[in-house]
């Protein structure tokens, strides 16, 4: 069944009109307080008209938003996510339990994917998007803006060139249109039980590149090495703070049996680990992205494969000619021009050493 269970709830629609009008980027839904959003840095609770907010409401609310089939899988995962549009937008959402009461917090995802200048990357972003294979990470915290570099990554690749792409998501964001590319996308639980399996059926697809949300697992990231190894450009994230970080993380997944042959499969097919922060600006109405960012040359590929990964951060710095930049490059360079304070570079900075020492 794929009806929504509550389709004409009373206050879904005007709440998320609320949301879009006043620029909101997420919305909270939860017991004994009222509805908010959240605008810039701000939580703004809608108090016009409307009271606080009871278990009712908030079971009525879900149900305005999912099938009995995502029913199903929430009350047996107590937690779900997926995506959804309304009217021209698209909204992420999570339904999750809190004192035995459901909370839903809504995301407003931006309407046009940006494109690689939009976001200020530079060249090497796209210059890596035109390889036949490999593997591509971009790196950070929840909240860094890790799928939207890839969206502008995938941008690119789709209105540059003539390719067979498939997204594997869990939510999707973005919808590309086909442009010069063709283009699937397929989200977890929808249209794919999971990313293994979706990845499995990639290889039988004859794609040219493959974008899956994000490796959790060891056998998702022995998948991914194996695409990159038989002409597929792969693109994924992982939860790290740096390059250094993301390749110990993969590493350390894997038996002790087994780490020199996926160490030697790193050194052959990871081109390229782009690792972010999004940093508050002083005056807290914009954001700045930092940017960590690995090339593979023989000199990384080498300190993979000797297992010398504590070089890497040095090798970054000595090749900054070839593109590639340390996190504190960005950072050094927002705190000379007055954008960040200090408590807020001291939240992301992986070397604050290495910062204080080339601050003016």
């Amino acid at each position: 069944m794929n009806e929504i269970l509550k389709p004409d709830h009373i206050f879904k629609d005007q709440l998320l009109q609320v949301m879009i009008d006043n620029e909101g980027s997420d919305m909270y839904i939860t017991v004994g307080t009222y509805p908010a959003i959240k605008i810039g840095w701000d939580i703004v609770k809608i108090d016009d008209g409307i009271e606080l907010l009871t278990a009712t409401d908030t079971y009525e609310f879900m149900q305005s938003l999912i099938t009995e089939d995502q029913y199903k899988k929430l009350i047996t995962d107590r937690n779900l996510d997926f995506s959804f549009s309304f009217w021209e937008r698209r909204l992420r959402c999570n339904i999750s339990f809190q004192m035995w009461n459901y909370m839903v917090v809504l995301r407003l995802l931006t309407l046009k994917i940006p494109s690689t200048k939009d976001l200020w990357l530079t060249s090497v972003y796209e210059d890596v998007t035109k390889l036949g294979q490999w593997l591509i990470l971009v790196t950070g915290p929840t909240g860094s803006g890790k799928t939207t570099t890839l969206a502008a990554m995938i941008d690119h690749i789709n209105a540059n060139t003539s390719k067979h792409i498939i997204t594997i998501e869990d939510p999707i964001e973005y919808i590309h249109k086909h442009k010069k590319s063709i283009i699937e996308h397929k989200e977890i639980w929808r249209d794919v039980l999971s990313y293994e399996g979706a990845l499995m059926g990639a290889m039988r697809q004859n794609p040219h590149v493959i974008l899956f949300g994000e490796m959790r697992s060891k056998e998702e990231m022995e998948m991914a090495l194996r695409l990159a190894e038989t002409w597929h450009l792969v693109f994924s994230t992982l939860h790290t703070r740096s390059a250094y970080q993301t390749v110990t993380r993969i590493l350390d997944s894997f038996n002790a049996e087994d780490k020199n042959q996926i160490r030697l499969q790193l050194a052959d097919s990871l081109v390229a680990v782009f690792s972010q922060r999004l940093l508050k600006t002083e005056d807290g109405t914009w954001l700045k992205l930092a940017k960590e960012i690995l090339i593979k040359n023989s000199a990384i590929s080498n300190l993979i494969r000797e297992n010398d990964l504590h070089q890497i951060p040095s090798v970054i710095q000595t090749w900054s000619r070839e593109g590639m930049q340390l996190l504190e490059t960005d950072i050094i360079n927002f705190i000379n021009s007055w954008y960040i304070t200090q408590e807020e570079w001291l939240k992301y900075s992986n070397n604050p050493k290495l910062i204080k020492e080339n601050i003016s």
